[in-house]
């Protein structure tokens, strides 16, 4: 049967591979060497106390508002007809050409400002395969002027 196996030094102690450092005993804490000069231990770490918690607050993304229903030209002629009481043949290409600009200024990325409207900005542009995705920002003050009431001036 094998004997214990011999080793050299204590089996419990480690080695750091510096010469002249302490050796660990057998409870495992650092003993002092015979290293002269060495440097005294820094000092203990102060503690300090934690900072406070933020509060948190929790955004919840805003809801997009859908229109309950989309206009489309026939019935936006529709409406100029009556408010100015022409006939369409006289309404219709007054539209299309105001239709036609505002898609012209849009597309050069001018702002608009008309007192009736109000803001338009344009916020953000992405070109798509087929075409572009203009994002418009609207800011309108929450007392709208009335139209004009026909005069004898035109």
């Amino acid at each position: 049967m094998a004997g214990p196996r011999k080793t050299t030094g204590s089996s419990k102690s480690t080695s750091t591979g510096k010469a002249g450092t302490g050796s660990r005993s057998r409870t495992g804490t650092k003993t002092s060497g015979s290293k002269r000069g060495a440097k005294p231990a820094p000092p203990a770490m102060k503690l300090v106390e934690p900072a406070p918690k933020p509060d948190i607050t929790v955004v919840t993304p805003a809801k997009p508002v859908v229109a309950d229903r989309l206009m489309k030209k026939p019935e936006l002629v529709a409406r100029v007809m009556e408010a100015t009481r022409l006939d369409r043949k006289d309404v219709k290409p007054v539209v299309e050409a105001t239709l036609a600009e505002l898609a012209a200024i849009i597309g050069e990325g001018t702002d608009m400002q008309m007192p009736e409207l109000g803001k338009l900005m344009i916020h953000k542009r992405k070109p798509l395969p087929n075409g572009e995705m203009v994002m418009l920002k609207l800011r309108r003050k929450t007392a709208v002027k009335p139209l004009a009431e026909d005069d004898d001036n035109g």
